[in-house]
């Protein structure tokens, strides 16, 4: 949807024609362009050729536009400069934040959203005065909700989709041809960023249609269209058999179908189409988070996997994956050495950080550089193996390794999506692969949103996507979050960030301003990971909201120790299924009771040797997800978590 000064002008002249008495107005031949974007957007609709009249929906936005103008929140669409967009994508995605934010409108969208008058302020009581959406902002949602738009592709714009990059790219990539681009905005096809419309993608169904017009073959007029759709949804229902003469003609001649009546790709990519546009129910924003120490990690255990064959003694446990990383010269990981700072700054302060960065640049082993700072009984390797079991319950959190007892000992293996991340690492660079790097490829699967250009340019900056569109690693790394059965895993710092995030009315600088400037770092790391694992969402106007996941996790966690440094674990994970299968549930109690007796099952079943599941069972009852001798409520809430996630991926979106 977009309306720009003549389209605006248009909806006007159509209103007051209308007002007249008038069923249609006849327009200009120089003026149809506008009419026809207003056409696929479902504000007008075509009578004859040149004759237009609104639709429900156009009336209702030519009725607020018009009010606007008269209570003067905006001058008339005569005096707008040309070109001038009252409404587009990024307009809408900036309302749509807002919406998500309690209204809140964001520091980056408020000038824009005031020039097109659709901010107030507000003032209340013991809250203080904020920015927030007016009716006409919720006006024009509604109509942008209620508005199903049109679906067209002639043979010009067939071209033109097939020129263009698929996206996340930069604004210069989307050629200006005729008004090729407006066009498909119009139908909700391309979508562009907040607030400065540096970047722009094909959205959900945009891909969809691109990937139909790659396949398909040009030989009509129209090659894609409702009809065609609803021709191609009837030949899957009721066979080929139903179809008649013409109609198989026309679906062989666009390549929809070959002549023995099988569905070819260009078919099943328009079917796709045709169920996002009938349907309009598009993918959930997934994304992963990987650090380049967890990269590192998961190059340790395939090697240390690797010399078990030669030695089968040798197992990976967290000891063995210490002294196969850090062991070595820090020389061979100038790329970690970030990853350690942090890790040595959040436990002694930043007031030392010139100290470390100079013990960085002589050559030690890693060993030598953390005994350095904890020295006093054997303090160094506590730090040591909290660093590595951080690493390694973050990779089980994302299904990328796993734990499991061989021999009596707690072991660690690759899982399938492990060694995939792990054969691109070797093939591409070590890197770490923030959230919001996946999220500027997983948010264009939305139906009318694109990445902001610093998700953009994070993901420039790990190869994840080029000048043209996703790379490559970008599409696994998004396939991949999409493909993984997510485990709870929050960190000590994580839950502080957590605690501090409310459900609404919240934006990245107010995350920030809570805590210490010299925290910013941490802070971002922290995001990353409770955003990946689906607690939170940072928008494209950088508003924060918790998801349902992660208002439920904050409530199981809101008695856990501040001491705690992981007060929830994979492996607690484990532990609290275990007890469960082997309890008994007291609803009124909101609690499962487990048997002193069936403790040993319950061992059994977690799958985790004895001592560990004594110890881990002491963590869990330390954060109040296990009493005595039951699971409480905290503790049934984190399982229930565990489960939705499982059951996610059973009906993933495919």
């Amino acid at each position: 949807m977009v309306i720009r000064r003549e389209h605006a002008l248009a909806l006007l002249n159509l209103l007051e024609r209308e007002e007249e008495g008038h069923a249609f107005l006849d327009i200009d031949p120089v003026n149809e362009q506008e009419h026809m974007e207003l056409d696929m957007a479902n504000l007008a609709t075509l009578r004859s050729p040149l004759r237009y009249s609104l639709t429900y929906w156009g009336r209702l936005m030519a009725y607020t536009l018009r009010e606007m103008v008269e209570n003067g929140k905006i001058p008339h669409p005569e005096e707008w400069e040309e070109g001038w967009r009252w409404i587009g994508s990024e307009v809408l995605t900036a309302v749509e934040s807002a919406r998500r934010n309690g209204d809140k409108v964001s520091y980056l969208t408020e000038k824009m959203l005031d020039e097109r008058g659709f901010m107030e302020i507000r003032k209340e009581k013991k809250k203080g005065t904020f920015k927030v959406l007016n009716e006409y902002a919720e006006r024009v949602w509604e109509v942008y909700r209620g508005a199903h738009p049109k679906l067209v592709i002639d043979r010009e714009l067939y071209e033109y989709i097939r020129k263009i990059p698929e996206g996340p790219s930069p604004i210069r990539n989307l050629l200006k041809e005729a008004r090729y681009a407006e066009l498909l905005e119009s139908m909700r096809l391309i979508a562009l960023s907040v607030p400065e419309r540096e970047i722009y993608t094909f959205t959900g169904l945009g891909q969809a249609v691109k990937k139909v017009v790659e396949y398909s073959a040009p030989s009509r007029n129209v090659v894609l269209s409702e009809d065609i759709m609803v021709l191609i949804a009837r030949y899957m229902d009721e066979g080929w058999e139903s179809l008649n003469d013409a109609e198989r003609e026309l679906l062989e001649a666009l390549a929809y179908v070959s002549g023995d009546g099988e569905l070819l790709p260009a078919g099943e990519f328009a079917l796709e189409a045709y169920n996002l546009w009938k349907g309009r129910e598009f993918r959930p924003v997934r994304t992963i988070s990987i650090d380049i120490l967890d990269a590192e990690i998961l190059k340790t255990l395939d090697s240390l996997w690797k010399k078990h064959e030669q030695n089968p003694d040798l197992l990976p446990t967290v000891d063995e994956v210490i002294n196969e990383l850090f062991y070595r010269p820090i020389k061979q990981y100038k790329h970690l050495l970030s990853y350690y700072g942090r890790r040595i700054y959040q436990d002694i302060g930043y007031h030392k950080k010139k100290e470390i960065e100079k013990k960085f640049s002589e050559v030690k082993t890693v060993e030598e550089l953390f005994k350095s700072f904890y020295e006093r009984g054997g303090k160094w390797k506590d730090k040591m193996k909290e660093v590595v079991l951080q690493s390694l319950y973050s990779l089980e959190s994302f299904d990328l390794a796993y734990s499991s007892t061989e021999k009596g000992k707690e072991v660690y293996r690759l899982t399938e999506h492990g060694r995939a991340v792990l054969r691109d690492m070797y093939r591409r660079g070590f890197r770490d692969i923030p959230s919001e790097a996946v999220k500027s490829i997983t948010v264009s699967y939305g139906e009318f949103i694109a990445p902001n250009v610093k998700w953009y340019d994070e993901a420039l900056k790990r190869n994840l996507v080029s000048v043209a569109g996703p790379t490559e690693s970008g599409r696994f790394y998004a396939d991949l979050s999409y493909r993984i059965v997510r485990k709870p895993h929050v960190t000590k710092f994580e839950l502080q960030v957590l605690k501090a995030v409310p459900e609404q009315g919240f934006f990245l600088k107010d995350v920030y301003n809570v805590f210490d400037e010299i925290w910013h770092e941490e802070i971002t790391y922290a995001l990353n990971k409770l955003e990946a694992r689906g607690y939170l969402n940072v928008l494209p106007d950088e508003g924060i909201v918790l998801t349902d996941k992660g208002r439920k996790i904050k409530r199981a966690l809101a008695g856990v120790p501040d001491s705690m440094i992981n007060p929830l674990t994979p492996v607690m994970v484990r532990l609290l299924k275990a007890l469960a299968e082997v309890g008994t549930l007291y609803v009124k109690e909101r609690k499962i009771r487990i048997l002193p007796k069936n403790i040993k099952e319950a061992i059994k079943r977690s799958g985790l040797e004895p001592e560990l599941f004594r110890k881990t069972m002491i963590l869990a009852r330390a954060a109040g997800l296990v009493g005595q001798n039951t699971l409480t409520e905290a503790g049934i809430l984190v399982l229930q978590l565990f489960r939705e996630e499982e059951r996610e991926q059973e009906v993933r979106y495919e």
